[in-house]
């Protein structure tokens, strides 16, 4: 087997490896060892980096027959749990950045620029920190009621349809928080040292999965209203 994978999330501390491959024509996969393979580092992205998800590489390698089995595209329990998976972290590091905002608001920093003794004296950051906390809140909520409902065996395509545009939803909500979050703290949210502007990025990056794909949610959705 000779081939390269992109992104395979978790490989740096992984000890194996399911890896797609094409075999008589057919897809397929196989379990390998990441001993035997490769890990060229090449994951050069602005957010997401605690994720390993680096190039996996394999030249030549002999694969026995029985770690190889025929596959297919993901059911849809498991489109599902993957969507859960990727959506957790982004609504983790959604509820992160809100923690950093309410000890911002608990300490003695002041609006810059006002009359302001503290952040919890102006109305209109106590109004915007209503408003991240009910995003972060509706995120969590769907997240929960998505895995809570799990994947019922009589869920219409329809139904289907919508959990996807709920978990894109929930991204989404996420990415609008970290906004108004940043908003409220100010430029110096962005120094290096800030953990807010840490997960700014991994909310940016990780909510454009594409298990959390809007506007193929939507696009499904539309289709299956309408079939």
């Amino acid at each position: 087997m000779t081939g390269r994978w992109d992104n395979v999330s978790g490989c740096e501390s992984a000890e194996w490896a399911n890896l797609a491959v094409m075999v008589d024509g057919a897809y397929h996969v196989a379990a390998v060892p990441l001993a035997d393979l490769t890990v060229e580092r090449n994951w050069h992205m602005a957010g997401m980096r605690g994720t390993g998800s680096q190039r996996l590489v394999a030249d030549g390698l002999l694969v026995p027959a029985h770690r190889v089995a025929q596959g297919g595209p993901p059911e849809p329990p498991v489109q599902l749990f993957l969507g859960l998976c990727v959506l957790a972290p982004v609504v983790g590091a959604a509820q992160g950045a809100l923690d950093v905002i309410q000890d911002m608001f608990k300490s003695d920093r002041k609006p810059f620029m006002t009359s302001y003794m503290r952040m919890s004296d102006s109305p209109g950051a106590r109004h915007w920190l209503a408003d991240v906390a009910s995003l972060v809140n509706r995120a969590n909520t769907a997240m929960f009621a998505i895995a809570d409902a799990g994947e019922e065996v009589n869920r219409t395509e329809v139904e289907r349809a919508q959990v996807r545009t709920s978990l894109a939803g929930a991204a989404k909500d996420c990415r609008s928080a970290l906004e108004l979050l940043l908003d409220l703290h100010g430029s110096s949210g962005f120094r290096d040292s800030n953990a807010l502007q840490r997960y700014w990025r991994d909310v940016a990056v990780g909510s454009r999965h594409p298990a959390l794909n809007a506007y193929l949610a939507a696009e499904g959705l539309g289709s299956a209203l309408v079939a």
